[in-house]
C-alpha cells in the first residue's frame, strides 16, 4: 500500500528540493527554469519503516514546491 506523500516530508531551499524519507533530491539548474537533476535516492523501493512512496508522488510535489519556492524568493535563483 502506498504511502501518502505530504509536504512536511520535504525540505526546500535554493539548492533545491529533498524527500527526507527516501533521500530522493531535486537540484534545479540555476538560469531561472524549473528544469534540473533528480536523484532518486531509495525512491521506488520499500524503505526498511514499510513506506513506500509512489515516485511519481513524489516528483509532482517536488516540482510544486519548486514552482511555489521560485515565485516565493525571484532572486534566490541569481
Amino acid at each position: 500500500m502506498a504511502t501518502p506523500v505530504t509536504r512536511d516530508q520535504f525540505v526546500v531551499t535554493a539548492e533545491g528540493v529533498t524527500h527526507t524519507p527516501t533521500g530522493a533530491t531535486f537540484t534545479p539548474h540555476h538560469d531561472g527554469s524549473t528544469s534540473g537533476s533528480l536523484y532518486q535516492g531509495q525512491l521506488g523501493t520499500v524503505l526498511k519503516n514499510g513506506d513506500d512512496h509512489r515516485p511519481h508522488e513524489v516528483h509532482r510535489m517536488m516540482h510544486q514546491l519548486w514552482e511555489e519556492y521560485v515565485a516565493e524568493n525571484p532572486d534566490a535563483l541569481e
